[in-house]
């Protein structure tokens, strides 16, 4: 009797032990990591609205102790020029959450544009569904992107112009497919309002915040 009751409780603690180490190697609770502050001084500036970014994010991004953000902004020289294009890097744990990309190119039909920029993004295409009437925006749990008309023909060499913006969702959050898109949207159109304006677009902004 004496070692059978000595048995359990070693047995016990063996369980214990093991199921610590379980919840430590995949990061469950209570040694799961608190999550990192989204500050807004930190945040891409080519993802348009601090507050509003950050906002987004929060509904999107895993929970990591901390992120960061790499942003790149090559602004258009002139009317004339063709090369305006922004790069944003959000990074967490080591690995790389999402990619936002905003850059200008010749206007194309957007069934084109779709299938030539976005598609690969997003391979499932019943997926991709629209999300705006005043121009072209499509948007999955993964992918959010808005192809904005920006210069006139005759501005830019090579006839009218469009914005292209692609937001693209590496890791995520535990939510619904529905709260991803929102949330890939509204970064999707912070964006393009932000480079609309940045890349002194001559066309009328048709982007509704």
């Amino acid at each position: 009797m004496t070692r059978s009751k000595i048995l359990i409780p070693a047995s016990i603690a063996a369980v214990v032990i093991l199921l610590a180490g379980a919840a430590y190697l995949f990061n469950l609770p209570p040694f799961s990591a608190k999550r990192g502050e989204i500050k807004a001084g930190s945040v891409c500036d080519s993802l348009g609205s601090a507050s509003q970014t950050v906002k987004a994010l929060q509904k999107i991004l895993p929970d990591e102790p901390s992120y960061s953000f790499d942003d790149d902004v090559n602004i258009r020289v002139d009317d004339s020029d063709d090369s305006y294009r922004s790069d944003c890097f959000v990074a967490g744990g080591n690995s790389q959450l999402l990619s936002a990309r905003t850059e200008m190119m010749r206007a194309e039909p957007a069934k084109e544009w779709v299938s030539s920029e976005v598609r690969e993004k997003e391979p499932e295409a019943q997926s991709l569904t629209p999300f705006a009437a005043e121009y072209e925006g499509v948007a999955s749990s993964n992918v959010a992107a808005a192809f904005v008309p920006c210069a006139t023909e005759g501005h830019v060499p090579g006839g009218p112009y469009n914005l292209s913006i692609i937001i693209e969702l590496k890791q995520h959050r535990e939510a619904s497919e529905r709260k991803l898109r929102e949330g890939l949207i509204e970064l999707a159109k912070n964006a393009a309002a932000f480079a609309h304006q940045k890349a002194r677009c001559d066309q009328p902004s048709k982007i509704a915040q």
